[in-house]
C-alpha cells in the first residue's frame, strides 16, 4: 500500500524537494516541486549523498538516539504557503524578529510515545535494557516523535524570568552496631570471603548486644506495669546517662524530574495580535488535556474496535520548548529533554482590572505554562549536551 503524507512526518524542503520521514518504515521519502506540491506521491530517498545529509540533519531511527547534530527547525512558509498544515507558526507579537540576533522561545507539539513501546535498538531482535544513557534517552528527544501537524509551531518573545533548578533527593540514614558491623563486613574482603565476614561482624555485635536486651526488656516491663511509654534510649540516658550512637550517614536516594514555569504576559497591538494570543491559549490548552477519541491507528494491547473508545483516552500532547537564538538553540541558556505540559493558567486580568478593547479581548493577557521533563538529567548530558 502507497504511503500517503498522513502517514509520514514532515522535515523540511531542501531547493525543489521536500523530505519525509516514514516511522513505521524507518525510512526518508521525498517529493518534487515539479510534481505538484500538492501531490501525495512519494518517493524513497536512495542517493548515498542525500542519506548522509538526512541523517546529520534530521536524525530518526537509531541515529536518533545521538542528537548531538539535531537543531530544532523553525517552520517558515515556503514559496508563500503552508506545508501539509505545518510552516505556518504563531507568533506574539505577530512581527517579532527571528534574525541570528534575536532571542525567543519556540515550541512544537508530539504524540507521546509510550517508553516501553516496541523498545528496541540496533535492529529487530536486541531489546533495549536501558544499559547505556542513550537507551534510556531514546524516547527523551524530538527526534523519536511524531509530530502533531495540527498542532502549529508556536515563537513567543523571551520572558523575564528564566531560570534553571535541578533536585537530588539525599537523605540522612541512621545504622545500629549490628546493622553497621554487618554492612560495612560485606563491603570489604574478596567476594568469597564477604559472607565469613559479615557471619563474624554479626557473631561479635550479639555478644555486645546484652545492654540493648536488657534495654529492651525493662520497656516492656514498663508498659505492662505501669503503662508508661519509654525508649531503649530513655533507659540509656536515665541509668547511664548515656545516648545510643546514631551512626547517621548521608545517603544518595534519586533524582527528581526537572519543572519550570514560563509567563508571558501578552497586551495585544492588533486584531491579528489578538487572533494569534486566542490561538497560542487555545493550542496549549489543548494540548495539555487528553483527547476523549483515541487516535487514528491507535490499538491497546494489539486491539483497535469500536469498544475501546469508551474504556480508554488518548494521553495528551508532548512539547518540545527551546530557547532559540534566530535558527539556532541558544547554547547559554537551559537546555529540556522532551516535556509533559503540566499545567497552564489564563489570568485575564494581570493588572488587576478588568479592561477590554472596543468589542475584542481584554487589553492584557498572562499565560503561565509549568513543564515536567519525561526523562531524568544525568551529568553525561551536561558534559556531552549542554543540558
Amino acid at each position: 500500500m502507497a504511503l500517503e503524507i498522513k502517514d509520514v512526518e514532515y522535515l523540511g524542503i531542501d531547493g525543489m524537494v521536500r523530505w519525509y520521514w516514514d516511522p513505521v518504515g524507518q525510512k526518508y521519502y521525498q517529493s518534487y516541486m515539479n510534481a505538484g506540491w500538492n501531490s501525495s506521491t512519494l518517493y524513497p530517498v536512495t542517493n548515498e549523498s542525500d542519506l548522509k545529509k538526512l541523517e546529520v540533519e534530521y536524525p530518526r531511527g537509531d541515529n536518533a538516539f545521538d542528537d548531538s547534530a539535531y537543531t530544532p527547525k523553525l517552520e517558515l512558509k515556503d514559496y508563500g504557503a503552508a506545508v501539509d498544515g505545518v510552516g505556518t507558526s504563531l507568533r506574539f507579537p505577530n512581527d517579532m524578529l527571528i534574525d541570528e540576533g534575536e532571542d525567543f522561545v519556540m515550541f512544537d507539539f508530539y504524540d507521546y510515545r509510550p517508553p516501553f513501546k516496541d523498545k528496541r535498538y540496533g535492529g529487530e531482535g536486541k531489546e533495549v535494557l536501558n544499559q547505556t544513557l542513550a537507551q534510556y534517552n531514546a524516547s527523551g528527544y524530538a527526534n523519536e516523535y511524531f509530530k502533531d501537524k495540527k498542532y502549529k509551531q508556536i515563537l513567543l518573545y523571551m520572558p523575564q524570568d528564566v531560570q534553571d533548578a535541578f533536585a537530588a533527593k539525599w537523605e540522612g540514614k541512621k545504622f545500629g552496631a549490628l546493622t553497621t558491623g554487618v554492612i560495612a563486613a560485606a563491603g570489604s574482603g574478596s567476594r568469597g570471603k564477604k559472607l565469613d565476614n559479615v557471619v563474624k561482624a554479626a557473631t561479635e555485635a550479639f555478644d555486645r548486644g546484652t545492654a540493648n536486651a536488657a534495654a529492651q526488656i525493662v520497656t516492656g516491663l514498663a508498659s505492662k506495669i505501669t503503662g508508661d511509654t519509654i525508649s531503649t534510649g530513655d533507659v540509656f540516658g536515665g541509668i547511664s546517662g548515656v545516648a545510643r550512637n546514631p551512626n547517621m550517614e548521608l545517603l544518595f536516594q534519586s533524582m527528581e524530574l526537572r519543572t519550570f514555569d514560563l509567563t508571558f504576559k501578552m497586551a495585544p497591538y492588533d486584531q491579528t495580535d489578538v487572533s494569534n494570543m486566542n490561538d497560542i491559549i487555545k493550542t496549549f490548552k489543548k494540548a495539555m488535556l487528553p483527547q476523549y477519541k483515541l487516535g487514528e491507528g491507535v490499538s491497546v494491547f494489539g486491539m483497535e474496535n469500536e469498544a475501546l473508545e469508551g474504556g480508554f483516552i488518548q494521553v495528551p500532547k508532548i512539547c518540545a520548548v527551546n530557547f532559540m537564538r534566530g535558527a539556532s538553540r541558544n547554547s547559554y541558556l537551559p537546555r529540556y529533554k522532551m516535556c509533559a505540559i503540566t499545567d497552564v493558567n489564563v489570568n485575564y486580568t494581570p493588572d488587576n482590572v478588568y479592561a477590554t478593547f472596543d468589542r475584542s479581548s481584554p487589553v492584557a493577557t498572562e499565560l503561565k505554562l509549568s513543564f515536567m521533563e519525561t526523562k531524568l538529567v544525568f551529568s553525561e548530558d551536561i558534559e556531552e549536551r549542554g543540558f
